[in-house]
């Protein structure tokens, strides 16, 4: 099993992300039990319990899920050798062993910033693996577009320095440190490598099963969302939050330009595509929240929270991955993938409750055992324990077909 186990890098990477949403999800929904449902005291637990949720969802949830997608298509696009195992191993082993020490600091808090140099050496150590296969040499005949990959590795260094930053802020009890890691994680490092992806990925995808589907993938298209973001990033940072409707109503108009050049409305005949494409409806839903955010900030007001956060955080984060690590278990395990639409499926849409319970949180604040975002939180945890009932002994398995991988 073991041999398995240590086979693929997705194997390794996903079952972590996988037993990783649980665990976050539990310790939040555990701490907004006492904090928003009332159910029993407050717990203590050395550091602010938003930061733990921060680090764990922005830096230890999305990037195991990251690197073990990246680590076996990213070689492919840029038409490397595969992995070696001495270049995902390592990197799995100080990530999973980087966040079990960070959980064990609950109880001891000096082992969370050891937990997190943990993480950060199998975060560079992963990312120097990509590289090597990025910089592959090739005849020139090929003609290998290496620019997402190359967008994908500025991404993911960002990422490094982003949880960097975190991590000293928490070591230092210093709000701006880890506020300065927020913005980096979000808008330096997770939303670029998902958008990234998407470009890359779903018109390919598309055009695999849709009859006469044209490809649509402008790069200077790219470019302008990934200049948005940036340029959100820096607003943030230099506390100009009343500015930051411009980059956002400029990348939400070409959010939704995508899906519609993408074609979502054929894709929604195919579950397992469709999946991908509604996830990417959300990433225009939450980049408008945060235009009419700093609109109302501008006149002087205040409005919706971290509400369009969530939108992009759950609705198109959470929602793309289940889409995405569902295709590549199936895909990589020698399965068919519609497998995913008897049961994924139907899950993927139950999901689409969890970010619209957590936003409508912000609007209507219930007391008690019916408060929303506790209940977002139990919503999480009943949609992604089924989907791990479902998939994690696929990554213990050999495949059934008796292909390597």
């Amino acid at each position: 099993m073991a041999s398995v186990f240590l086979s693929a890098p997705h194997r390794m990477m996903f079952f972590a992300g996988a037993v990783q949403a649980l665990v976050a999800m539990l310790f939040w929904a555990f701490d907004l039990g006492a904090r928003y449902a009332d159910l029993y005291g407050a717990v203590t637990w050395g550091r602010p319990a938003v930061w733990l949720h921060g680090a764990v969802m922005l830096y230890g949830l999305f990037p195991l899920f990251i690197f073990g997608f990246l680590m076996t298509a990213l070689p492919k696009w840029v038409s490397a050798p595969s992995l070696a195992p001495s270049c995902y191993q390592p990197a799995f082993f100080f990530l999973a062993g980087g966040w079990l020490l960070f959980w064990l600091g609950l109880a001891l808090p000096l082992l969370q910033p050891l937990g997190l140099g943990l993480v950060l050496l199998g975060w560079v150590w992963g990312w120097s693996g990509l590289w090597r296969a990025v910089r592959w040499p090739q005849p020139a005949a090929f003609g290998v577009d290496r620019s997402h990959a190359y967008a994908i590795l500025a991404a993911l260094a960002i990422g490094a320095a982003g949880l960097l930053i975190y991590a000293w802020g928490m070591a230092a009890m210093a709000p701006g440190w880890v506020r300065s890691g927020i913005e980096l994680g979000i808008w330096g490092f997770l939303l670029p490598i998902f958008f990234i992806v998407s470009h890359r990925m779903l018109p390919f995808f598309s055009g695999a099963v849709l009859k006469g589907y044209q490809v649509y993938r402008p790069m200077p298209l790219l470019w302008a969302m990934l200049g948005c973001f940036a340029a959100h990033g820096v607003l943030a940072l230099a506390g100009l939050r009343v500015w930051l409707w411009l980059p956002d109503a400029a990348a939400a108009i070409l959010a939704f330009h995508c899906s519609w050049k993408w074609q979502i409305r054929r894709a929604l005949r195919v579950p397992m595509l469709a999946m991908l494409h509604v996830s990417t409806l959300w990433l225009g839903l939450g980049l408008s929240l945060y235009v009419v955010q700093s609109l109302v900030l501008a006149a002087g007001g205040s409005w919706a929270g971290l509400a369009p956060l969530h939108a992009i955080s759950i609705g198109y984060f959470a929602s793309m991955l289940l889409g995405m690590a569902t295709r590549v278990t199936l895909g990589h395990s020698g399965r068919a993938i519609a497998e995913g639409d008897k049961w994924t499926w139907p899950l993927f849409w139950l999901f689409q409750l969890i970010p619209l319970l957590r936003i409508a949180g912000e609007f209507f604040p219930v007391p008690g055992v019916l408060n929303l975002q506790w209940l977002a939180a139990l919503g999480w945890l009943v949609v992604f324990g089924t989907w791990c009932w479902l998939h994690l002994g696929i990554y213990l398995r050999p495949r059934p077909d008796g292909q390597p991988g």
